[in-house]
């Protein structure tokens, strides 16, 4: 038996596949249609089981859908606010205790008795973070005095504020305050 090694045998040029092929009645053209429609249906259904999410889930995605976290409000800054409540109690009658955050976040107002001022910065997640407070030293009543404590308090500890029904309520570690907006 001799070889041809001078690349014209039929395996060379690709003839004796295209014959074997068109003895079992299939055309080349045709397979390769075939080869490539068969991709094509492979490919999709990778991708539809990509979608399809239809995988193995894990422990916590089983279940209800969980609800979207809130949207965060953005604090008012440079308006005035009125104490209306303190923990839970209103503020008597003809006190008038105060909150203001200016642009540059400096709070300021007043507690029914001495006038206050400190670095308030509306932070993530609705929380207040207030710096040291400066105020006047003017003595009051001791019933004053306990609501400008509780006032003060209340804005330490990083308390959460929030907007309700026009209200600005700020409850921390400390106490909680409801203030209306003044005009």
């Amino acid at each position: 038996m001799s070889r041809n090694l001078r690349g014209d045998s039929p395996f060379a040029k690709g003839q004796l596949g295209r014959r074997a092929s068109l003895l079992m009645g299939f055309d080349i053209a045709m397979l390769k249609r075939l080869w490539a429609a068969s991709a094509g249906a492979a490919a999709f259904c990778v991708i539809g089981a990509a979608f399809a999410g239809g995988g193995p889930q894990s422990e916590e995605e089983k279940g209800p859908p969980k609800p979207l976290p809130p949207l965060q409000k953005n604090f008012p800054l440079d308006q005035t606010w009125s104490l209306k409540e303190l923990n839970g109690k209103p503020v008597p009658t003809g006190l008038d205790a105060s909150l203001m955050i200016d642009g540059n976040l400096r709070g300021s107002g007043f507690t029914g008795c001495n006038s206050w001022s400190a670095t308030l910065y509306p932070v993530k997640d609705q929380h207040l973070l207030a710096g040291p407070f400066a105020l006047t030293k003017k003595q009051c009543p001791k019933d004053v005095m306990a609501v400008e404590f509780g006032f003060l308090s209340s804005l330490t500890g990083s308390p959460s504020w929030d907007l309700v029904n026009g209200e600005l309520v700020i409850k921390g570690p400390r106490g909680s305050i409801r203030l209306a907006r003044s005009l």
